[in-house]
């Protein structure tokens, strides 16, 4: 069973926050965890304009009406039995963001994806990568677009996407933890970028792959879960993202980890673009989250 004491939720008051807002309640009311808001008000840099800020009086401004949402939002969540912190804070968003789940001992981290300042800075290009290589635990992503959320341990189909690297089993370990919860249906999922010249070679370099990944399944999972293994070819963000939508898939989980070329070239990419078009939950695993 996953076990969650602390919730971190930034919100910049753009429907995709608020959409992971009200993700964050219920998963709050479900596990009996603490919610912690936060809201980042971006420094001002008085030298980008040609005329003359007072900027101290435009943070307390702008601090001042985050404040008052915040309170709005706390209400909302206590009013759902929820024990709520908020927080409003000036600085670097992603410096924040990170000592903020620090401060709060955030077990995970929900936000939206496409908002329109905070956070499509978070999650487009090189921050995004920061974020997902340097935050020590789970990112749960939420689009502001898609159909209703299902929210655990109330979910129906959980996608689990591998590439077979350091952080697979991790990722595994959330998924059939939650599965397990509800239960649910696992779909296990390898693409192939690269195929085989023939035929005959690609079934069977398939049929392998399969049966690896049905290899990493823990013992006794078979006994309470329907599991599936599939491998594809194709673009991984493109094919995850159909296979998502074909199997109406309520949350894809996703490992983060290693270090240099491959975060800047291959899983950052892919991870990048599975959180901007997934429209179900994405959540990313980095390599020194635990399962509990």
């Amino acid at each position: 069973m996953i076990k969650l004491a602390n919730i971190l939720c930034p919100v910049d008051f753009f429907p995709a926050s608020e959409r992971a807002f009200d993700y964050a309640v219920a998963l709050a009311a479900n596990y009996d965890a603490d919610l912690h808001l936060l809201h980042v008000v971006s420094a001002i840099v008085p030298s980008t304009y040609e005329f003359q800020l007072n900027t101290a009086e435009i943070l307390q401004q702008l601090k001042g009406g985050a404040e008052e949402r915040l309170r709005a939002l706390a209400g909302t969540a206590q009013d759902r039995g929820v024990r709520v912190h908020s927080d409003t804070r000036t600085g670097d968003i992603d410096e924040t963001l990170e000592q903020a789940v620090e401060d709060s001992g955030a077990d995970i981290v929900i936000m939206g994806t496409h908002g329109r300042r905070g956070f499509e800075r978070w999650f487009l290009g090189s921050v995004t990568e920061r974020m997902l290589r340097r935050c020590p635990v789970p990112i749960l992503a939420l689009s502001h677009t898609g159909s209703a959320i299902r929210i655990p341990p109330n979910v129906g189909k959980v996608l689990v996407t591998t590439d077979f690297s350091e952080g697979t089993n991790l990722a595994m370990e959330f998924a059939f933890a939650i599965a397990q919860e509800a239960p649910a249906e696992v779909t296990l999922l390898h693409i192939m970028q690269q195929p085989p010249e023939s035929a005959d070679p690609l079934e069977g370099i398939r049929k392998l792959l399969e049966e690896h990944l049905d290899s990493m399944v823990p013992p006794g999972v078979a006994d309470w879960c329907q599991v599936d293994s599939r491998v594809e070819i194709g673009t991984p963000y493109q094919r995850i993202l159909a296979i998502a939508e074909e199997t109406k898939t309520d949350l894809i989980v996703m490992n983060i980890h290693g270090i240099g070329l491959w975060e800047r070239a291959v899983m950052g990419a892919t991870a990048e673009r599975v959180l901007r078009g997934a429209e179900c939950p994405v959540l990313a695993i980095p390599l020194a989250a635990k399962a509990t």
